[in-house]
């Protein structure tokens, strides 16, 4: 190991002190001789040197890195000095996120926001390559002394040959709780990886930053496993590595609802991010950074109290509350939300971009953003029933049951024949296990809408759950004649057969789904099931290697698949008589 002093590189630098070790390099800050600036040089260990994977993999992790981003540490070189290989970069006297984690384990919004933005863009330049960092995590981070976030450590990244890769393949991770704390999922399970998986471990860190902890308690985690073990040391630690493996690949963090209490829309970003199944998250980090830049936008500003609007303020605020009609349409939900705003700067007792930007936050999943949204809207018109609808599903979101159930309630008085409330009231009761609830509102809701299809698919469901599947059945037949393209009936049709025993009429209804939606996160799983119970061992094999088990929730996604709640948009006339 180098000491404070040494000269190295025939005297080209010296070392001012070591920064880190690890198992495979050693980092230090020294001083370039030549050209008078302070840098960080990364040793290849010595006993590492010795096998011509380590110098590829050295020599890889150099190349790759060696791209101009303002979020990318500065490659300035590499230097071989006899058995000895180097890596010269630019010095951050900033320190790494996680000295920085250290002393403020709890980030402000607006400085976890800034750093997660420039880690993703600096990661979005990599992806542009094809390459995958694969070990994002707060001590891989770098910071200026301004606090500009840069990506180091390319150790065990993914690294294509047109990208300076030197055909290493993946690199394996053994069994190490401080490294496997970090994996994806689908790292864990060994599988290929793309863009998503460096966006779960963003996600990771956004969710650290926000709440002060990583989202796996990892002292709990090895309490249970020495618990478990004993004293036997290697049951503990398979013990710890079962544990570990179901938080990563199944267990949604208990933090998240705390989290939607205390930073609203945002607690969504994070929950997207780190969702198990990757088809679930942002595409890449562009799109992680879009919404926190969105997010970022969003919140509205303030018009001051006495100010009234002139009437070409009042006009623009129609025009933008227009567009973001326009935007919603293309599903450019972000930009809406942003005119929306613009709108209600201009006129900040204008209802219609209110309900409007709750809807696209409840499309969006943002829960909290479209809360305060529906308060706002409920504020300038109590008896405003769509906002009231709206605030129910927002609540139901948020599982706050009880104040979703007084929303519904409220709406049924002012409108008995509501069918939004009387349906979306009984998805609040499936939820809550309230089944002769659910099924009694879901039957008003058809009684007074026959087409509606979600409702029969819903409380079939409900009937499923109280084991009487001849009636659950009757529902689904009902909603597939009247779409027979809806592949939630379909699935949910072959569990009942299923639990009838009827598994070959499960497989057609199986195979069903998958025409319409190849992509359903369970329905390969359930199909060998079916599969195995009618004897076919070959196509067991086939779809249980298709299938995964996705995560938990009150109700099992492996059994049944629930139609959403249904929003209420208003009419033309509800905005007329509240606004003009």
């Amino acid at each position: 190991m180098l000491r404070a002093g040494d000269k190295i590189v025939q005297g080209e630098f010296e070392i001012i002190r070591p920064l880190g070790q690890g198992g495979f390099a050693s980092v230090y800050h020294a001083r370039d001789i030549m050209l008078n600036r302070h840098v960080a040089i990364k040793e290849l260990r010595t006993d590492k040197a010795i096998d011509k994977r380590n110098l590829k993999r050295f020599v890889q992790e150099a190349r790759a890195t060696a791209l101009e981003h303002p979020n990318i540490v500065t490659i300035y070189g590499m230097r071989r000095h006899k058995q000895y290989l180097y890596i010269v970069m630019e010095f951050l006297p900033g320190g790494t996120l996680r000295d920085l984690l250290n002393k403020q384990p709890k980030l402000p919004v607006e400085q976890t926001l800034k750093l997660t933005i420039g880690i993703c863009e600096g990661l979005a330049r990599f992806h542009d390559r094809g390459i995958i960092h694969r070990d994002i995590k707060a001590e891989n981070i770098l910071l200026t002394v301004d606090g500009r976030p840069k990506v180091a450590d390319l150790g065990i990244a993914h690294v294509p040959e047109s990208a300076g890769g030197l055909g290493m393949g993946l690199t394996q991770v053994g069994f190490q709780p401080s490294t496997l704390l970090y994996s994806s999922p689908e790292q864990l399970r060994g599988e290929s990886l793309d863009p998503r998986s460096d966006v779960y471990q963003v996600g990771e860190l956004l969710y650290e930053m926000l709440s002060g902890a990583h989202y796996i308690d990892i002292d709990w985690l090895e309490h249970t496993a020495l618990t478990h073990g004993g004293n036997n040391q290697a049951r503990s630690q398979i013990k710890m590595y079962q544990l570990l493996e179901k938080s990563i690949c199944e267990d949604m963090p208990s933090g998240l609802k705390t989290m939607w209490r205390e930073i609203g829309a945002l607690a969504g970003v994070v929950e997207t991010a780190i969702s198990k199944d990757r088809d679930d998250r942002f595409n890449n980090t562009r799109e992680l950074a879009a919404a926190l830049n969105a997010f970022s936008v969003n919140t509205t500003p303030a018009v001051k109290e006495k100010e009234t609007p002139t009437k070409q303020a009042l006009m623009n605020s129609r025009a933008y509350n227009k567009r973001g009609l326009a935007h919603v349409q293309m599903r450019n939900y972000e930009q809406a939300v942003i005119d929306y705003a613009t709108a209600i700067e201009l006129d900040a007792n204008y209802l219609e971009p209110y309900h409007n930007r709750s809807i696209v936050h409840l499309l969006m999943d943002n829960y909290g953003q479209a809360l305060i949204d529906c308060n706002k809207a409920i504020e300038l018109a109590p008896d405003f029933i769509p906002a009231h609808i709206n605030r129910g599903i927002t609540y139901t979101g948020l599982r706050q049951y009880e104040a979703a159930l007084e929303d519904y309630n409220q709406v049924l008085k002012l409108s008995p024949q509501n069918v939004f409330a009387y349906y979306n009231r009984a998805n609040t009761w499936l939820w809550t296990g309230g089944y002769e609830e659910a099924i009694a509102d879901y039957g008003k809701t058809i009684l007074f809408d026959d087409k509606f299809v979600a409702a029969y698919v819903n409380r079939g469901i409900a009937y499923a759950q109280m084991e009487k599947f001849d009636l659950a059945i009757i529902d689904y037949n009902q909603a597939i004649e009247l779409n027979p393209a809806y592949s939630q009936a379909y699935y949910n049709r072959a569990y009942a057969f299923r639990k009838l025993g009827e598994n070959e009429s499960a497989i057609v209804d199986y195979t069903r789904v998958i025409e319409l939606n190849s992509k359903h996160p369970h329905v390969y799983s359930n199909r060998a099931d079916a599969f195995m119970a009618v004897g076919n061992s070959e196509r067991f094999e086939e779809d249980y290697a298709k299938g995964y088990i996705s995560t938990p929730s009150s109700i099992n996604p492996r059994k049944l698949s629930v139609a959403r709640s249904m929003l209420m948009p208003a009419s033309f006339l509800d905005f007329l008589t509240r606004t003009e």
